[in-house]
């Protein structure tokens, strides 16, 4: 199976973090995480895991945010080709003893959660053969199950050290914390393009292109919760120049603010969360 549902589909192919410590992220998300970097200035630094492709990039934050702004990330995902990975990945972190912050079976995929130094969430993940995935009334089945340890950690050798997130690996996914669920998900459906593959569980909606688990997801179940340091903004992969225009079509029929720029189209969601639009 792998990502054949990434080559032709709407996905999440980029994410701008904004971080306290420029020298302090660098550390984890190149020592702990094992990206590389792919060029580094004042300004930010840039992450790779094939030493071409931008997938993350890190900002220091110069912005003064008042204490009840909310927080417009919950996690991103980090989707690795295999499950021997993702056990080669948790060797790794039991030898060097990094703290997770849990781990879960999703029926669709197996998880384990890290914070970074600012307190972003980040899934380390793999999926299950899609042949497994569950439907009902045509959602897909996801849940929080116990992480089966165990299998993961003996899907590798003790030999097979870990030494850098593997070269195709990809950000599988994007979790946002919003305030207004409904009208959060009319906008990436209706706009963006994403279907709706699960809405069953409380005051959360996971949406996808092609059938995937979820490229995107949404919820506010930390409405009420202290914030932590906001994304700048993500960048959205279209596999086509027809989906990318019947995206760019609505945009200007909703007349809904946009800017051309060298990233592609920069929009806004309904809570400001910032949106590069491009063309894989």
């Amino acid at each position: 199976m792998l990502y054949y549902y990434h080559h032709d589909a709407i996905h999440i192919s980029k994410i701008d973090l904004l971080v306290s410590d420029l020298s302090i992220s660098k550390k984890f998300y190149t020592d702990s995480l094992g990206f590389s970097i792919l060029s580094e200035t004042d300004e930010y630094i840039s992450l790779t895991v094939d030493h071409q492709n931008e997938i993350l990039r890190l900002i220091p934050n110069q912005i003064n945010r008042a204490k009840n702004s909310p927080m417009n990330i919950y996690h991103f995902a980090i989707l690795l080709p295999t499950r021997k990975d993702l056990g080669k990945f948790l060797h790794h972190l039991i030898i060097k003893q990094i703290p997770i912050d849990g781990a879960a079976d999703h029926l669709v995929s197996e998880a384990i959660y890290l914070k970074d130094p600012d307190g972003f969430g980040i899934e380390i993940s793999v999926d299950k053969d899609d042949s497994t995935w569950g439907k009902n009334n045509n959602q897909i089945e996801m849940d929080t199950l116990p992480f089966d340890y165990k299998g993961v950690y003996y899907a590798t050798e003790d030999d097979d050290l870990f030494i850098s997130l593997p070269s195709d690996a990809i950000i599988g996914h994007l979790h946002l914390q919003v305030k207004n669920v409904q009208k959060i998900k009319d906008f990436y459906s209706n706009i963006i393009g994403f279907d709706i593959v699960n809405d069953t569980i409380q005051d959360a909606v996971f949406m996808s292109d092609k059938n995937y688990h979820h490229h995107l997801a949404i919820n506010s179940w930390g409405k009420n919760k202290n914030p932590v340091n906001k994304m700048k903004s993500f960048t959205i992969a279209y596999p086509t120049c027809e989906k990318f225009i019947e995206a760019y079509d609505k945009i200007k029929q909703m007349d809904l603010f946009y800017k051309e720029t060298n990233q592609g189209i920069m929009i806004k969601d309904p809570e400001e969360t910032e949106i590069y639009l491009s063309i894989k």
